[in-house]
């Protein structure tokens, strides 16, 4: 998901995020019948004592009693507190098992810390090992979304698409609509708009399924929404994230329930209600806060700050815009901070401080033109534009929303539209009414459903 204003997202590197709810289906581990109560006894523990937060006593029954295989997880955390190596527990062929499961286990763990680029790295060196069919597409999937999250689509596209061709031919349907749902992110991000169609596939393929996978629902519901918000759907984006809520609360997500919200803050920004946009982004940041995301905090208060811009609220959007700029620095992520530095530049020029908005927007204009990231070259271009049409330097003015114009034309849609918008006003105010109905019918035609790269900064994936 301008893209400090919040992104998508979701956890990003190389920000820290709580383990959320893994998506998937876990491979359960055989092991050796009564060794779990064994070790247990000889470590003289109760099932309590076993247990931990997220793992139950009941569950450590049920493992005990045989009703249940554990998970690598699960049968870690045993070793761990019996003080047995975990080969003490494992059935005949066990040890042949254990090795790909610790590999898409130990992806899992880190992709839930939001450590991606070592998502990445450790997921390159288990291919090369070449592993089984089934595990080499687990972590294809997995290091999908790795990718991601660090903004590389086309990467991130080829290996869910990978990775789908060998559910497909297995009949895993449930990790097929996972993969769906990674190209529909994938889509978005590279503003083809595909990404709607795609998200649409992914969420009947998850709902052909009996029962119905509701953790998989609630993301994949997010992500359709996400990618109505790009396609400028927005009352159909509205009514995807309020489905995938109640998704969500069902599986008691936290991490996908913030995303949700950070989705309704821009879609009901788009609409016009700033107050119900602002109150959804307050829920997003106050999650990312207890789940420690840094970069999905900071890009949420780019988004509050960014509203509290335009409500006039120049203080508080100044307490937001700083502490988000904070983070991007402390964790050196470069990849659309021009967006924050575009929101900074707006704020000075709110407050009347020309020379720094003119200062910061320059900041911004360099990064933006260093990692060719066009979305906030328009913004930035347009607000210098506007400044020296402000200063009387109708020259400059002209040559800056020109440049504003072919930035943003890449895209169309809504960012075009507004430079267009933009521009007719200054030409208004000049009195050259003639220019200013050109822009304003150009306006029009460009505005279309089609990808918003505006947005796109302010979408967090996960």
């Amino acid at each position: 998901m301008t893209v400090g204003r919040e992104t998508a997202g979701g956890s990003g590197e190389p920000g820290k995020a709580a383990p959320s709810r893994r998506r998937g289906r876990r491979l359960g581990v055989d092991i050796r019948p009564g060794s779990v109560k064994q070790a247990r006894l000889q470590a003289g523990l109760s099932l309590g004592k076993v247990a931990r937060d997220d793992i139950s006593r009941t569950a450590i029954y049920f493992v005990e009693t045989g009703k249940a295989k554990p998970s690598l997880e699960t049968l870690r955390l045993i070793a761990e507190r019996t003080g047995q190596p975990m080969e003490f527990f494992l059935a005949v062929g066990g040890a042949e098992l254990i090795a790909p499961a610790l590999v898409v286990a130990e992806l899992e763990r880190l992709l839930s810390t939001g450590d991606n680029r070592a998502v990445v790295t450790a997921a390159d060196g288990a291919l090369a090992r070449r592993p089984d069919p089934d595990t080499a597409a687990r972590i294809n999937l997995l290091a999908s979304m790795a990718h991601l999250r660090l903004a590389e689509a086309v990467v991130g596209r080829r290996l869910a698409a990978t990775a789908r061709s060998h559910f497909e031919q297995t009949g895993n349907l449930e990790m097929v609509a996972e993969c769906l749902g990674n190209e529909a992110q994938a889509a978005s991000l590279m503003h083809d708009p595909a990404a709607v169609s795609i998200a649409e596939g992914a969420l009947a393929t998850c709902r052909s399924l009996r029962p119905v996978p509701r953790a998989v629902e609630a993301r994949l519901l997010r992500v359709l929404g996400h990618s109505l918000v790009h396609a400028n759907r927005w009352d159909e984006a509205i009514a995807s994230y309020e489905e995938a809520i109640a998704a969500t609360e069902i599986v008691h997500d936290l991490q996908q329930l913030s995303l949700v919200y950070s989705g309704l803050s821009l879609a009901y920004q788009e609409t016009g209600q700033i107050n119900e946009a602002v109150r959804y982004a307050q829920k997003a940041l106050t999650m990312h806060e207890t789940l420690r995301d840094r970069l999905s905090q900071a890009r949420s208060l780019n988004n509050i700050g960014w509203m509290l811009v335009r409500l006039g609220q120049l203080e508080g959007a100044r307490a937001h815009l700083v502490q988000a700029r904070a983070i991007f620095d402390e964790l050196g992520v470069e990849t659309r901070k021009a967006d924050i530095l575009h929101s900074l530049a707006e704020l000075e020029l709110a407050d009347g401080n020309v020379a720094e908005a003119v200062r910061v927007a320059g900041e911004g204009l360099e990064l933006a033109t260093r990692l060719d990231e066009g979305p906030a070259l328009a913004s930035l271009r347009t607000l210098l534009g506007r400044i020296a049409a402000r200063e009387g330097r109708d020259g400059d003015a002209d040559r800056e929303f020109a440049a504003a114009l072919t930035a943003a034309e890449a895209s169309g849609g809504s960012r075009l539209m507004n430079v267009h918008e933009a521009y007719a006003e200054i030409l208004e105010a000049r009195g050259d009414l003639a220019a200013a109905n050109r822009q304003l019918r150009q306006a029009i035609a460009a505005y279309r459903p089609a990808a918003s790269e505006a947005l796109e900064s302010r979408i967090a994936i996960a």
